[in-house]
């Protein structure tokens, strides 16, 4: 007889190989959003969590501490959700052709959604008092007959529209549409799960949910384009505390009385989680600046996170083996704190791209171990679809980079120290400079324009004045193009969303492997903040810690313009040998104030 603990492992499996397929089919383009629904679809932990907060722990000593851990779970979540599906629509709701930026209408997806719900609502009402016998009240059919059967359906309903939404996710055209049919499946998850015959209270729950509505809402609408990798890893965070405390709830619950295959999901629900929840911490203080973005480096640092990471297995299998109530338990999961701190802090910024994704992966994996602890079937699916999503993404990340995970979580990349900047730059001689209304003058000349964006434009949020430049040299007939690395920023597609912020029609941006052909052709070539992805040392220098990473080719264009703050190497700590070409100009300052500047001359000229 097939046991739920395979059936568990056979939907995992299925789950992940049905992510990978959906996965691939997303262009670049979206991977930005991908990440950040995949996150908003991981946020089904709310399922468990609303189960934990609402359940009775009368007769379990320092019960209140379950249900307080629940609350906090639910907050996490809820925020997770609210916020990962808002700010998901706001990103797809960018991405138009110019016929439609024409046109400038786009069809109504929240009222088709909203219309879609009521009408649901309405058939499910007209159902239940179709089938209510006579004389019996609707409270009481509802938890006599319709809660058990609710539960289940409600989770398959759920999870043929989160795998839907996914599928959106192919298409611009799509995504949107995709996206409501995916919240709208969290709506039905969660409803049914207020059926739950194990929830018997309800008040502390709408106080958490409220929280985390509100506090996912704000973030959701009024964080900046700009801030999405801080805020998608700052969702990384609150889905692993979750989990996290959600398998701290549990073992609480059932101390002693957990069999050894529960104790080994709950172990891995809360390592994961644990340092899920810090390195996630550590990387959106890495990319808010709040932490310098070099690797921080100390001898014996990798020994010193093997051994803590043995430490933390050892004490894990001791538990499993055990099978008894010990404080190991919270030894391990304070190690497991530490050990995401650990881990994140040898990685410098320019890999921080690689890091998220990863994260996203961990995210999902603790969630799905958190499904085989309450076995929860939508969480396993919904777990196993975020970590493929996120291993997934590592990995073209990685390969973008040409580098592997374990170079990339090991080995401090970037960390050069400043007098070897200093002899590179001095042995490779000098630069040549111009000045906005110098280059105003050779864009009068030009037939065919490259923009090549990069974190300083993010950085300095100049991403409309870039749009503005490319929209004066389209009306004047120069044929502009968005040139965009797949790790130019700091998360998977971040370029592609700022430009679809600033209103470029994302078919004038082209990915690495079909503008490299076209460079040649180039009249100027101009690079907003993109450092290390346009060094050609990465194909001509072996001695370069870059060598080998694929580039924006850049150097073959016929003349180079590099808009820079200074002569500071990118995040690689890497200078760049791009600027000591013959074909290359320097244009330094804020890019924002200079591409003003710029704009104002070429005016000036007409």
């Amino acid at each position: 007889m097939t046991t739920e603990l395979e059936i568990g492992l056979y939907i995992f499996m299925l789950a992940g190989f049905l992510g990978y397929h959906l996965i691939t089919r997303v262009p670049p383009l979206l991977h930005t959003p991908l990440m950040s629904a995949t996150n908003a679809i991981a946020a089904i932990s709310l399922v468990g969590s609303l189960v934990v907060a609402g359940s009775d722990y009368s007769a379990v000593p320092n019960g209140w501490v379950c249900t307080l851990l629940g609350l906090a779970a639910v907050t996490c979540s809820a925020t997770n959700a609210v916020g990962g599906f808002l700010i998901t629509d706001r990103m797809l709701r960018m991405f138009r052709t110019a016929e439609q930026r024409a046109r400038g209408t786009r069809r109504p997806v929240e009222l088709q959604a909203l219309a879609g719900v009521l009408a649901i609502a309405g058939v499910v009402v007209a159902l239940l008092y179709a089938t209510k016998p006579a004389g019996m009240v609707m409270t009481e059919y509802l938890h006599a007959h319709v809660a058990p059967e609710a539960l289940r359906y409600c989770y398959i309903l759920s999870a043929a529209m989160f795998v839907l939404g996914l599928k959106g996710l192919s298409s611009p055209k799509w995504a949107r549409s995709g996206m409501a049919l995916a919240a709208f499946g969290m709506l039905v998850a969660v409803v049914g799960t207020l059926f739950h015959p194990h929830i018997v209270t309800y008040r502390w729950i709408a106080l958490a949910f409220g929280i985390g509505a509100v506090a996912g809402g704000t973030m959701g609408l009024r964080i900046p384009m700009t801030a999405v990798p801080q805020r998608t890893a700052l969702s990384h965070s609150l889905g692993a505390l979750a989990a996290c405390l959600v398998g701290i709830s549990e073992y609480v619950r059932y101390q002693g009385e957990l069999g050894r295959v529960t104790l080994t999901a709950l172990d891995f629900e809360v390592i994961v989680g644990g340092l899920t929840f810090t390195g996630s911490l550590m990387a959106a203080a890495k990319l808010q600046e709040l932490l310098r973005g070099r690797p921080i480096t100390y001898r014996g640092q990798n020994v010193l996170n093997l051994t803590l990471l043995s430490i933390i297995l050892g004490s894990g299998i001791y538990l499993i083996v055990t099978q008894a109530a010990t404080p190991f338990f919270y030894v391990m999961v304070a190690l497991s704190l530490v050990f995401g701190l650990l881990l994140v802090i040898p990685i410098g910024a320019a890999d921080m791209p690689v890091v998220i994704a990863l994260l996203n992966s961990y995210g999902g994996l603790a969630d799905a171990a958190m499904g085989f602890v309450l076995m929860n079937k939508i969480q396993i699916i919904t777990g196993s679809l975020d970590g493929t999503s996120g291993f997934l993404l590592s990995l073209l990340m990685c390969r973008a980079m040409n580098r592997s995970a374990v170079n990339v979580l090991f080995g401090a990349f970037g960390k050069v120290s400043e007098d070897e900047v200093a002899a590179g730059a001095e042995a490779k001689g000098t630069v040549r400079n111009i000045t906005p209304d110098e280059t105003a003058v050779l864009f009068e000349t030009a037939s065919n324009v490259v923009v090549v964006p990069g974190y300083g434009m993010a950085v300095a949020q100049a991403q409309h004045a870039v749009a503005e430049l490319g929209n004066i040299l389209r009306a004047r007939g120069v044929d502009t193009k968005f040139a965009i690395h797949p790790v130019a920023g700091r998360m998977p597609g971040h370029m592609n969303v700022l430009l679809a912020e600033a209103n470029v029609p994302y078919e004038h941006l082209v990915e690495m492997e079909h503008i490299n052909p076209y460079f040649p052709e180039a009249d100027i070539v101009l690079v907003v903040g993109a450092n290390d992805v346009t060094n050609p040392a990465a194909k001509n220098n072996k001695s370069s810690p870059l060598y080998g990473m694929p580039i924006l080719e850049v150097s073959r264009a016929k003349s180079v313009i590099v808009l820079k703050r200074s002569m500071r190497p990118g995040f690689a700590g890497v200078d760049n040998d791009l600027y000591y070409s013959e074909n290359c100009m320097m244009l330094f300052g804020d890019a924002k104030d200079s591409l003003t500047k710029l704009i104002g001359e070429m005016k000036s000229l007409l």
